[in-house]
């Protein structure tokens, strides 16, 4: 079996649209230093809102035929 960790960032923009981005991490990021860089561009206007999960996927392993 392999597990990947994954990143998941969903942005909610000025206009109303909801952005995501799906990252393969080798370890989960600092929740601070995401905290700080999404609050700044909520601040900034950039954004309107952001949520973030990270995650193990385990992914089955099957032998070439």
């Amino acid at each position: 079996m392999i597990t990947k960790i994954v990143f998941l960032v969903v942005i909610l923009m000025p206009d109303g649209e909801f952005r995501s981005k799906t990252t393969i991490v080798d370890t989960c990021p600092s929740v601070k230093v995401i905290g700080d860089l999404y609050t700044q561009r909520m601040n900034r206007s950039e954004i309107l809102d952001w949520n973030a999960s990270c995650f193990p996927m385990n992914f089955e392993m099957k032998e070439a035929t």
